[in-house]
Formats: C-alpha cells, sequence, structure tokens
C-alpha cells in the first residue's frame, strides 16, 4: 500500500514544476528520492530544469491517529547564511558557497618606468577564491552578480642585469648587481586580501563554451618583500627586504571565459604596484587559467 501511494507523487514530480497549494511538480528533477516507512513518509528532490541548485524536502511524520508535514526549499542554500529569499522559481535568489576556485597564470609589469623589465615567462599569479555570495535578480537562471574572497599572491621577476633595491629610507630603486655578479633573479612580492565583485552570464550548460564573468577585483595589499638572488666571487647571494612600501590598495579589472573542465582569465590593473612615493612605477597584468 504504501509503494502505490507514492507512485502519482513520482510521476508528478517529472512532469513540470508549479505550485498550487498542496500540488509541487517538478519538471526534470535530477534525482527523486522516496523513503517509506511504519513512520514517516518522504520525498526529496534535488534540482531541476535550469537549476541544479534546486532543493525540495517533504516528509510527513506519524504521531499516534496524526501527522505532522514538513517543507523544506533549497535547506543545503540556506541553512549557511542568516538572510535571502527561498529559491522559489522566481526572481531574487541569494546563494553562499565555499569554493576552492583558484587562478594560475603569468604576470607582467606594464607602464613601467625607471628600468624595470618584468618578462612574462618568470613571474607568476596564484588567486584562491574562498567563498562567494552569488545573487540572481532575474528569473532566468542565467544571470548572476558575485561577490568573493579571495587571497592573491602575485610576483614581479627580473632576471637581466638589474635588480629592485630598498635605501635605508624606505626608497625602492631599479639598479646594476655589483660588479662581476652573475645575476639569478629579483623579484617583487605582494600578498593581496581580494574581493571579486563580478557579472556572470552562463547560458550555455551543454557546450564546450559554459559563459563568462567580467568585473573589478579590490585588492587590499597586505605584505610586499624583495628578494634578489646572485652569485658574486663564486659565492651565492641573497638580498631580502620584507615590508616595503607597496600601493595598499589597487583595482583589477579582470574578465574570465568559463569552459567545460576549465577556464581562461585576464586581469589589468590601472594602479601601480609600489607607492609612488618610495618606488618605480609600474602595473600589473596578468593571464592564465581558472581552474
Amino acid at each position: 500500500m504504501k509503494r502505490f501511494f507514492f507512485i502519482p507523487v513520482f510521476m508528478a514530480v517529472t512532469a513540470a514544476y508549479a505550485t498550487d497549494n498542496d500540488t509541487i511538480v517538478v519538471k526534470k528533477p535530477q534525482t527523486v528520492t522516496i523513503i517509506t516507512n511504519d513512520s514517516l513518509q518522504s520525498i526529496h528532490v534535488k534540482g531541476k530544469e535550469d537549476d541544479s541548485h534546486f532543493d525540495y524536502q517533504h516528509t510527513i511524520q506519524l504521531v499516534d491517529s496524526n501527522y505532522v508535514s514538513t517543507e523544506v526549499y533549497n535547506k543545503n542554500l540556506w541553512e549557511l547564511i542568516p538572510f535571502g529569499k527561498k529559491d522559489n522559481g522566481k526572481r531574487g535568489t541569494l546563494e553562499f558557497a565555499i569554493i576552492a576556485g583558484l587562478n594560475v597564470g603569468f604576470t607582467t609589469a606594464v607602464g613601467a618606468n625607471s628600468g624595470v623589465s618584468v618578462p612574462v615567462g618568470p613571474s607568476w599569479e596564484f588567486m584562491w577564491e574562498i567563498a562567494r555570495i552569488s545573487y540572481r535578480p532575474w528569473k532566468e537562471r542565467y544571470h548572476y552578480f558575485n561577490v568573493g574572497f579571495a587571497l592573491d599572491w602575485r610576483n614581479y621577476r627580473m632576471t637581466d642585469y638589474s635588480r629592485f633595491t630598498e635605501y635605508p629610507d624606505g626608497k625602492i630603486a631599479v639598479e646594476e648587481y655589483p660588479q662581476g655578479s652573475n645575476p639569478k633573479f629579483s623579484r617583487v612580492k605582494v600578498l593581496s586580501l581580494s574581493v571579486p565583485i563580478t557579472y556572470a552570464f552562463f547560458p550555455w550548460k551543454k557546450s564546450f563554451v559554459r559563459g563568462f564573468e567580467v568585473g573589478p577585483v579590490l585588492n587590499f595589499n597586505t605584505y610586499g618583500s624583495i628578494k634578489s638572488r646572485y652569485t658574486l666571487n663564486g659565492e651565492k647571494q641573497k638580498d631580502f627586504t620584507k615590508d616595503i612600501h607597496r600601493n595598499p590598495f589597487t583595482i583589477d579589472i579582470m574578465a574570465r571565459l568559463r569552459m567545460k573542465g576549465i577556464g581562461v582569465y585576464v586581469k589589468y590593473s590601472p594602479s601601480n604596484v609600489l607607492d609612488t612615493n618610495y618606488g618605480p612605477k609600474f602595473r600589473s597584468l596578468s593571464f592564465g587559467f581558472y581552474l
């Protein structure tokens, strides 16, 4: 008898999605789980057409001759944050997610002066996006506005006969290595707490190219250092200076193209990397892969 009770329910959730009093209809669910025992009857629907995050649960618990009915929408999304509207298929959906987005790419200096020459190959960037809040303002599930939190590490490495040097007064200059040196590299490294704010458009869920994302990245540059390595008279040398005068706040313009399994990105900053009251002028350009 219990099995026959759920046959019309299962047929209903595979047809279309609508709400009318006590009737719930879901179109093209991804998974449907039905549980039946002596004191519990429940149905759990995950995913539906055009919304892989849809999560619906309905439980009827038998208590003596009465029953307790519980209905939950998108529990996994909303139990993590104390605000937002439930996803009922209409506009105004807000989501919070812990993610592991990683940008890995090359970095170079543009608009440089004072002898700064940073080739693309030896200079790298790593940006780890840890968490994200996404807002879908329209009913169509293609448009998202995102605010993320990320950690960013960028280095700007010179491999020619010039090196970064900080003087006792805190000013940074680009000068030649000591005479007779064999240079290895000289680099500026900057660590940042970053806040990407992007608009995302993902209409092509089954094609190779899924969509794109574009917007500014706010960088709170919390740390910077200089390191130079070279040999002099056959002995290895290392010059290291921490807490240099970097620009404390910069803005990047970022674009990302998402494909199946991987994406590509490019970031350009119109802001100077270093505090120009203390160091040479150069801006940042980076590009690579988004995992």
